[in-house]
């Protein structure tokens, strides 16, 4: 691994190594090492690391033939016309980190919410940016959760759930019909236990599932599904499962 690329292919991406290592779900120290030329991670996580950054694996290993990654932005100018006003300010908004760029968008969204209440004398929607797993949890039969993950910015209203939840997971599947319905987004509220009858969001041999907690097993809502047994698995809970998230940008 060369630990040069890899830090500049991270600060480009503008996230931050514990951003990173939540992502890839190891620890922040573990890592940290990565950068340090300290650990390697093997091939899944090489691959992992190209695809959230968008590189190549030769480049994150350093091999001589490999091209460093253009520049979306770069790309984007070439392609549109834009202003020198607005040029800038996507130059200076990519720079941002994560949590940065949500507090803009929440701005940019107070501000037009308060230009359409001039505009129309209504009270506006008052609403939230949340981070929202790329990949959906299962509420079937799981999904890896060893693959490299990612994360999206939505917008949802601003709700006790949507306040009280750390990020957003879309559900797939229908064995939690009628309570939790395919294709909604749920507000979870990360934790790692939850009470027995309680819904949390579930890491089982590497699978990721949205069930309720029963007696040393994962039950379905929907009766065509059978418990899943947690005796004899490696399993975590990952968080609780607060209610649903009005998205309202998807």
């Amino acid at each position: 691994m060369n630990t040069e690329n890899l830090k500049s292919a991270r600060k480009k991406s503008g996230k931050t190594q514990k951003e990173v290592a939540d992502l890839l779900g190891v620890g922040q120290s573990t890592y940290k090492n990565y950068e340090c030329g300290l650990r390697e991670p093997n091939g899944d996580t090489i691959v992992a690391l190209a695809n959230l950054f968008h590189v190549t694996t030769d480049y994150l290993l350093g091999r001589p033939t490999a091209q460093p990654p253009t520049d979306a932005l770069e790309r984007l100018f070439t392609e549109k016309s834009f202003s020198a006003l607005e040029e800038e300010l996507l130059r200076k908004y990519m720079e941002l980190p994560h949590e940065a760029r949500q507090a803009v968008v929440r701005f940019i969204n107070d501000a037009t919410a308060k230009a359409l209440q001039r505009k129309n004398g209504t009270a506006p929607q008052k609403l939230l940016v949340m981070k929202r797993s790329l990949h959906k949890v299962s509420a079937g039969t799981g999904y890896d959760l060893n693959d490299s993950d990612a994360w999206e910015t939505v917008t949802v209203k601003d709700t006790d759930d949507s306040r009280k939840a750390d990020f957003l997971l879309e559900i797939e599947g229908d064995s939690m019909e009628t309570t939790f319905h395919d294709g909604e987004t749920v507000c979870v509220q990360q934790t790692p236990c939850v009470e027995v009858g309680e819904i949390g969001v579930f890491w089982v041999d590497g699978c990721g599932y949205i069930k309720e907690l029963g007696n040393g097993c994962l039950i379905s809502h929907n009766s065509s599904y059978d418990p899943i047994p947690l005796q004899g698995t490696e399993n975590r809970c990952i968080g609780r499962v607060l209610g649903t998230a009005d998205v309202i940008d998807d």
